[in-house]
């Protein structure tokens, strides 16, 4: 089974109306893949007496709860077609384990390629990655899911540059001397998860040579692209707003310019920078449904709850409809003032609740 095709689209180019007919399609076909290919999935819908012949709409398809992933080692090919296995991080706890065949892999990289080349062009970057470069070759869990959302960067890249030494601390010589490389007209972009970006920020900021160096950028095009990791900053109590007002100061990039992008191991590929407006979008890979904390029925537009993403994405595993602990709220559909089609949303927070419930009852027998 291919859907390269759907995959090569432009990411925000239809109305949602338009959008919904193609995205069911293809979510059609990997449902029925799944449910032949995968004994979990089958046991889910079967469980919620799910039928995948039927017209069925997306609020009905059945959702594995993300902790699932933790549990279980959920497949829908043969184990010798897995290529590579991610991990997620976890701030406690076991970390989600995803098992990914080249047909996965090969969307995904289509996919982040098609949306980061949306906000950002599709020029080549010099990538200044806030971490060390061992992390791409770790066996860490946690390192392992900082090195695949470095991994995803590379067709954006230009070259890649890694200025933190073993102890994640900044190696001013090599900053220095990588910033004196750079020339006018170069496109830059500071890369890092949210915590570790932050956390540079604060041994730094009274650190004369290292805000010097960075001045040094004056007619170059700079981006600050940061993802995941908020739920660390929690006990500094770091508002976003804050967060770009100073991040921007001592990196010397303007705050419009500093780019939150959200994203889950469990569909990776899919990611959703923040917009100049500071809303995310859902591209045509993707769809996500509100749903309330407590009854988990969908909800409407402005009401918050967790996020249950879509993907025809995931072929390996039975990754296609994950109902998240992460919350959030859908804002509009088509119209927002940056032009993207589609549906846009905000993410507010992980829920302090307990973990999703359905996890158990999900492979019910």
């Amino acid at each position: 089974m291919d859907n390269r095709e759907f995959f090569k689209k432009q990411p925000f180019c239809l109305a949602q109306s338009e959008k919904e007919k193609v995205f069911l399609f293809e979510m059609k076909r990997l449902v029925k893949w799944h449910y032949e290919k995968c004994q979990e999935f089958k046991i889910l819908c079967d469980n919620r007496n799910f039928s995948i012949s039927g017209d069925f709409e997306l609020e009905e398809l059945p959702y594995f709860p993300v902790s699932i992933f933790k549990k279980f080692d959920i497949m829908s090919v043969p184990r010798e077609k897995i290529i590579k296995i991610l991990y997620s991080s976890s701030t406690s706890g076991e970390p989600s384990k995803i098992m990914i065949d080249k047909e996965t892999a090969d969307n995904q990289s289509i996919v982040v390629n098609n949306i980061l080349s949306d906000f950002f062009g599709k020029e080549r970057m010099h990538f200044i990655i806030f971490d060390n470069e061992e992390v791409l070759t770790s066996s860490s869990h946690e390192l392992s899911s900082r090195g695949t959302a470095i991994r995803g960067m590379i067709s954006m890249a230009k070259k890649m540059s890694f200025v933190l030494d073993r102890e994640l601390n900044l190696d001013v010589s090599k900053i220095e001397s990588i910033m004196d490389e750079i020339r006018e007209g170069d496109k830059v972009c500071f890369f890092s998860f949210t915590w570790l970006i932050y956390n540079i920020y604060l041994n730094n900021k009274d650190n004369e040579r290292v805000i010097n160096i960075f001045r040094k950028l004056k007619n170059q095009e700079k981006n600050i692209l940061h993802i995941g990791g908020w739920k660390k900053l929690k006990d500094i109590a770091v508002s976003k707003e804050k967060f770009n007002e100073n991040i921007g100061n001592i990196f010397n990039v303007p705050k419009e310019k500093i780019v939150d992008f959200y994203g889950m191991t469990e569909q990776l590929g899919t990611v959703y920078p923040d917009c100049e407006y500071g809303y995310k979008h859902i591209p045509i890979y993707s769809e996500i449904i509100i749903r309330d904390i407590d009854t988990l029925k969908s909800l409407n537009n402005n009401q918050a709850g967790f996020i249950q993403f879509l993907s025809p994405l995931p072929h390996s595993y039975p990754g296609i409809s994950i109902l998240s602990d992460d919350i959030g709220e859908i804002v509009g559909v088509d119209d927002c003032k940056c032009g993207r089609k589609g549906k846009y949303f905000l993410f507010e927070k992980r829920s302090e609740k307990a973990e999703v419930r359905g996890c158990g009852d999900s492979l019910k027998i």
